[in-house]
């Protein structure tokens, strides 16, 4: 029987943390164990960690004394696990009744040493399947999406997400979203968990790309499915999240391209992408968030250099 350990990094997620964790104590486990269920909490304000305790679930509750971010949380929350699998999961998913029968089901059916990384279907609250996975960009792919072109024609200018395919077969992918992150323990350890250069975003591409650099594949698999909302907290906060993800991606950029193109693509972002997005936000009449997205800028630019250290530091 499979045994594995699920971590899920809570900020202020409300009762979205405790839908989630009912949803783990329903689903079926005819085929599989939870060992313990680990909530990182990184000091959030609100009632989400309120009641969950009551859940029949061996839970182990971290609370940080300040946000820590995503990758370093998940670290954190699995720094002592030693079972087969570790799932890092978002309080945004609901779980449903036969998602871990059927997920572990595939693997036993289709076990590989080189598959390190297993994702699912994930469908939103009309049951339609959200296009999740991803290419690994490259520095035209990341350009192609600055300046926007995939916008104007995704089958003329690919952008490394992959809204073309409709997921709706299995498939091995270069990346599956982290909303739902099955790894084999053993690469984890080997990988020494996520980089905690990224404070949120890129940190499970980031993973993918190191652990598909030393063999080991992603699997994408339909027969296994879940309910994931998207955005979750970070609505409300579209000038950080702009920010953090902009930054992700120069760190991103300068680790694995290298310095000259790292260089080019934090060029594009910063000279070039701003006024696209402008430009988007005006077509689609959402002038609201102008001054969002002056305000996320602005921290790039005030933060460039440290952004740059991180992507250079080995």
């Amino acid at each position: 029987m499979n045994i594995f350990d699920i971590v899920i990094v809570n900020w202020n997620s409300g009762t979205q943390l405790k839908e989630c964790m009912q949803s783990i104590e329903k689903a079926k486990k005819d085929n599989c164990k939870i060992n313990k269920v680990i909530v990182v909490d990184n000091a959030s304000s609100d009632n989400s960690l309120n009641d969950i305790t009551i859940i029949n679930l061996q839970i182990e509750i971290i609370r940080n004394n300040e946000n820590l971010g995503f990758g370093k949380a998940c670290n954190i929350g699995a720094a002592n696990l030693n079972n087969d699998f570790v799932l890092f999961l978002n309080p945004d998913t609901i779980i449903y009744e036969n998602t871990f029968i059927n997920l572990f089901s595939y693997i036993e059916e289709n076990n590989s040493e080189h598959i390190g990384i297993y994702g699912i279907q994930l469908q939103d609250e009309n049951k339609i399947v959200q296009r999740t996975c991803a290419r690994f960009p490259t520095m035209w792919s990341f350009i192609i999406r600055s300046i926007g072109l995939n916008k104007i024609n995704n089958n003329l200018f690919k952008s490394y997400t992959m809204h073309e395919w409709d997921h709706l077969k299995s498939e091995f992918v270069d990346q599956v979203i982290g909303a739902f992150f099955m790894i084999k323990h053993d690469l984890y350890i080997q990988l020494n968990g996520f980089d905690q250069r990224y404070f949120v975003y890129y940190e499970e591409l980031d993973f993918s790309k190191r652990a598909s650099l030393i063999g080991y594949k992603t699997k994408y698999v339909v027969k296994a499915q879940a309910y994931h909302k998207g955005g979750g907290i970070s609505d409300n906060v579209k000038a950080k999240r702009l920010f953090y993800n902009l930054q992700s991606r120069i760190i991103y950029s300068f680790k694995h391209f290298g310095v000259f193109r790292g260089i080019i693509i934090m060029l594009v972002t910063m000279i070039i992408e701003p006024f696209s997005r402008f430009f988007l936000l005006v077509s689609k009449g959402k002038i609201d968030e102008i001054p969002e997205l002056i305000h996320g800028y602005k921290d790039i630019f005030l933060n460039i250099f440290t952004i740059i250290g991180k992507g250079l530091k080995k």
